[in-house]
């Protein structure tokens, strides 16, 4: 669509000429504009690039694009079509890397898919973290002083220091569904609990009130407003973790015994919308699913992985991510190498599908040595930061 679009107004000249040559036809004929509705459908379906190029042509262009109506459409369409993405550290500079999510069964996968760069963090900023799971195309770092950006429009902002003491920080990110703003959770190592709310003139952060201390671990998933996250218990308790909810409108925290993890190697996932904690065992996957919160019912599945895949049960280069929106499971490896690989195990069929990544031009010396993140059900969002 953007070609056609490019083609139109790189021609411009040439139409003129015709249309002079052309007297036979009326002035109104060729004056016609392509409606509003006819230009947001068209723009709604190119990549984040072309509709960032798009708004500097115009300034009908640009306010048709940055408005609240558009923005929800792209972002409607977007979610049909979910991309993975890689976040990594490469000289200083925290990159981030996508690629289309969902398996084409057209596509020959014994060849390597290259990813695209979508942006990243200029060297030099407090981006030595790790990154919280997309949240409508928007990610934040787990820092004390948290970032927040859209990778499709590459913009990025800096938040204020959570704590004013040199305290150790996890951070969290949700999203409030019926007031429709992003918030962030931190708790900091003296098990202090603050929040922050995005959209305001002035962020800002504030207490909140926790009866059980407690430190995030590793995994978190936000699920109709309610914020979940694992922990482990810092008091004599039954259960060694637990899984923390919280709700992300009334900012209240709730908390269920899960006496049966045992691992570090777990995922949570948003499960048909309910909360479910993917966990390896020694031949597949234990899938639990919160039936009910208020009992604390969780129902229970075991997978079994192929023969010849097994082995990636136990592998300890391979990070357990989650579950896609088409109900695939995924691992990755944990730290750049070559090759690197991305795994799908697909559990109606019980097959899995091996998709290898080339990341190009990244400098060699960057291989064998960082950490790469990888996220998935990321949408793509174009709606700008300021």
């Amino acid at each position: 669509m953007f070609g056609i679009l490019g083609f139109n107004a790189s021609m411009g000249k040439r139409q003129k000429q015709v249309m002079v040559s052309s007297p036979s036809k009326s002035s109104t004929e060729t004056s016609k504009e392509i409606t509003d509705d006819v230009l947001i459908d068209i723009f709604s379906r190119l990549p984040p690039k072309a509709v960032a190029r798009c708004r500097c042509l115009s300034k009908r262009w640009s306010s048709m694009m940055c408005h609240q109506h558009f923005t929800q459409l792209y972002l409607k369409k977007s979610s049909v079509r979910p991309r993975m993405i890689f976040t990594l550290l490469c000289n200083g500079k925290r990159i981030f890397y996508s690629i289309p999510q969902d398996l084409d069964p057209d596509r020959d996968y014994f060849n390597p898919i290259t990813p695209n760069c979508r942006m990243h963090f200029p060297k030099g900023l407090d981006c030595n973290y790790e990154v919280c799971p997309s949240i409508l195309g928007f990610i934040c770092t787990e820092s004390r002083k948290p970032m927040i950006c859209n990778p499709s429009t590459r913009e990025y902002i800096s938040l204020p220091i959570a704590t004013t003491k040199k305290h150790q920080t996890r951070t969290c990110f949700g999203y409030d569904p019926i007031n429709k703003l992003f918030k962030i959770l931190c708790v900091s190592d003296d098990y202090v609990c603050r929040v922050a709310t995005l959209g305001t003139s002035v962020v800002t952060w504030r207490r909140v009130e926790c009866s059980t201390p407690h430190q995030p671990l590793h995994t978190q998933i936000c699920i109709d407003g309610v914020l979940y996250y694992i922990i482990k218990c810092m008091d004599v308790t039954p259960t060694r973790f637990m899984v923390v909810c919280f709700d992300v409108t009334r900012e209240t925290f709730k908390f269920l015994g899960v006496d049966w993890l045992r691992t570090y190697s777990s995922a949570l996932i948003n499960y048909h919308g309910k909360l479910g904690i993917l966990s390896l065992n020694y031949f597949g996957f234990d899938l639990r699913v919160l039936e009910d919160a208020n009992e604390a019912e969780w129902s229970k599945t075991v997978y079994i992985l192929p023969n010849q895949w097994k082995h990636l049960a136990t592998a300890a280069n391979l990070d357990l991510v989650g579950m896609t929106s088409e109900g695939e499971f995924v691992l990755s490896k944990i730290f750049l190498e070559e090759p690197f690989y991305v795994y799908y195990f697909n559990t109606v069929k019980n097959t899995v599908v091996q998709v290898q990544i080339d990341f190009g031009t990244l400098p060699k010396k960057a291989y064998y040595s960082p950490e790469i993140l990888t996220l998935i059900n990321h949408v793509e969002n174009v709606e700008l930061i300021n």
